[in-house]
């Protein structure tokens, strides 16, 4: 048995769309000016400055920075309990550190005593006896020995005072108060300076074709007797819509006689049971000998939007041989139509 794939074919379907994204710009703008830093005054004149006092109680470190502090005399710097005015600010978070090592707590001094030459951080000479600092100051609310600064009543302060070789010396102490909580970010109209520049993206999509492939031309029964069914399996049909037009389409197959050199069987005894794997795809229904494919039957039809893609359509076969039937070859043509 003979299969034939034919045309008519519907005509492809171009479908063009355009995609458009954006608009093309360029804008740039300038942010406002950072906000000042919080300062302290001290008794000297000398100050204290850091660029936030509000600071999140889980720990944050943050850039503190002193100017015009008697350059021979040593200080600490801390964040302490505040004990009020004239008072000294006790105890200090994270206790006392003598190792030079804590970034909670720093000795400052540009003539220390021998033993901590390696301990404390010089002051930067600024001239006429004064000197600053620039130090990364880690602050936290809470330490293992028991300070803690979010207690009811308890007020913490970023402090500057004399050092142990000075304690009386109120003259070092500057305070600046912390607030905790954490720090809600720049405010509306804050952003910093961006520039932006868009691109106008377009695209033309075109449709293909509707086509149909046969894997193979041809097809074997199993053997019957007179009054017998012979079966068999259509070599699978793929039918690919790239057209983009989402109309759907049909796919029908007719068979002519069986003919053999002892006489012929009529092609409405061949009867099919047509499968289909693709989306939206309806395969046809079966089809019995006697009544079979001597006219055009349904294989598989895809309705309005179904069959796009790749489709497989495939049937089962079943030769109905008459009784009458003398024994020998036949053949037929099976041919299926696309549109």
């Amino acid at each position: 048995m003979n299969i034939r794939p034919t045309g008519r074919l519907h005509r492809a379907v171009v479908l063009a769309s355009g995609l458009l994204i954006g608009l093309v710009s360029a804008t740039a703008w300038a942010g406002p000016a950072a906000a000042a830093d919080v300062v302290a005054t001290g008794p000297e004149g000398q100050t204290l400055s850091t660029a936030k006092a509000t600071i999140d109680p889980a720990g944050e470190s943050v850039v503190v920075t002193g100017s015009g502090f008697d350059i021979t005399k040593g200080i600490y710097l801390a964040v302490c309990v505040d004990n009020g005015p004239g008072q000294v600010a006790s105890p200090c978070v994270g206790g006392v550190d003598m190792s030079g090592q804590s970034h909670s707590i720093y000795w400052i001094s540009s003539n220390p005593p021998p033993y901590a030459v390696d301990v404390v951080k010089p002051y930067t000479d600024q001239g006429n006896g004064k000197g600053g600092f620039e130090l990364t100051l880690d602050i936290k609310a809470q330490d293992t020995q028991g300070t803690d600064c979010t207690a009811s009543g308890v007020q913490c302060v970023i402090y500057t005072r004399a050092d142990h070789t000075r304690s009386s010396d109120r003259t070092q102490d500057v305070k600046i108060p912390i607030t905790w909580g954490t720090d809600p970010g720049p405010g509306p109209g804050t952003e910093d300076p961006v520039a932006t520049a868009d691109q106008s993206i377009s695209v033309t999509v075109t449709g293909g074709a509707l086509s149909l492939e046969v894997a193979g031309d041809a097809v074997s029964l199993s053997p019957a007797p007179v009054g017998g069914t012979a079966t068999g399996q259509m070599n699978t049909a793929t039918v690919v819509d790239q057209r983009g037009s989402g109309s759907g389409w049909s796919l029908v197959g007719q068979v002519t006689d069986f003919a053999g050199d002892v006489g012929n069987i009529p092609a409405a005894r061949l009867g099919w049971a047509p499968t289909a794997n693709g989306s939206g795809v309806t395969p046809g229904g079966a089809v019995q000998p006697g009544s079979g494919l001597g006219q055009a039957q349904p294989l598989c039809t895809a309705g309005a939007g179904g069959g796009t893609g790749s489709t497989q359509c495939d049937a089962a076969l079943n030769l109905g041989i008459p009784s009458d039937a003398r024994p020998g070859g036949y053949s037929a043509t099976l041919t299926l139509t696309l549109s």
